[in-house]
């Protein structure tokens, strides 16, 4: 059987709407495809039933066993993880997303905080991106001031390792500034990375009925370069 495709979504930062969009992409895509959607690693938990990962779960259309880690401490989760005397084993975190791969059209992975949060002690989530090899690898900015040297220095440490992002995503912020509008026709020309969405704020089902989210599902199931907006 053909592994189904996979995307990875990164982010600058953490609490900046990586789950509201990978949501988005979920309803998008199963329309079409048995899609699932995964957070193996997550800090920040009280209630697993009100999780991230619960939330992708909701979205998909294909389900499997939601394994991984769920940390209760609102930290970095290499810190969250040493709390709880828990160790994140990365190699565990792959398998859960290649055995999803083996039996759903499409995997939507999404990763805890930043892009160069660290996960373990050793390995930060740009480390696990790359050993998961996706076929796309999006990042997930806020369309505000401070954004532009955000996502530039993470798409130059990217670029180290190197890791190829292949599409950036702006979400509006709660409160807009002077910035949140402008930084869709700059990032391009300062990262070389395109912008393939800039969504404004609202509920997950709304964004996935944007034409911008539908024509990143079709790149993404098509195997097409993604363009910018």
């Amino acid at each position: 059987m053909i592994p189904g495709r996979m995307v990875v979504i990164g982010g600058t930062g953490t609490s900046i709407g990586k789950t509201q969009f990978a949501e988005a992409v979920l309803y998008a895509w199963r329309k079409t495809a048995r899609v699932v959607g995964l957070k193996p690693v997550e800090s920040g938990v009280v209630d697993r039933s009100r999780s991230d990962a619960a939330r992708l779960a909701a979205a998909s259309s294909f389900h499997v066993k939601q394994g991984g880690y769920a940390l209760a401490a609102p930290l970095s989760p290499h810190l969250a993880a040493r709390d709880e005397g828990v160790e994140i084993r990365t190699a565990l975190v792959v398998q859960l997303a290649r055995d999803a791969r083996e039996q759903a059209d499409g995997v939507l992975l999404e990763l805890a905080g930043g892009l160069f949060t660290p996960v373990t002690d050793r390995i930060c989530n740009a480390d696990l991106a790359a050993i998961l090899a996706p076929d796309a690898l999006l990042l997930v900015a806020p369309d505000r001031l401070g954004v532009l040297h955000e996502v530039a220095a993470t798409t130059r440490a990217a670029s180290t390792l190197p890791l190829r992002i292949d599409g950036i995503v702006l979400m509006a912020p709660e409160w807009p500034d002077s910035s949140t509008g402008r930084n869709a026709n700059e990032l391009p020309r300062v990262t070389g990375v395109p912008v393939i969405a800039a969504l404004p704020r609202a509920a997950s089902l709304e964004l996935a009925h944007l034409p911008a989210v539908q024509r990143i599902v079709d790149a993404i199931a098509s195997g097409q370069k993604l363009g910018g907006v």
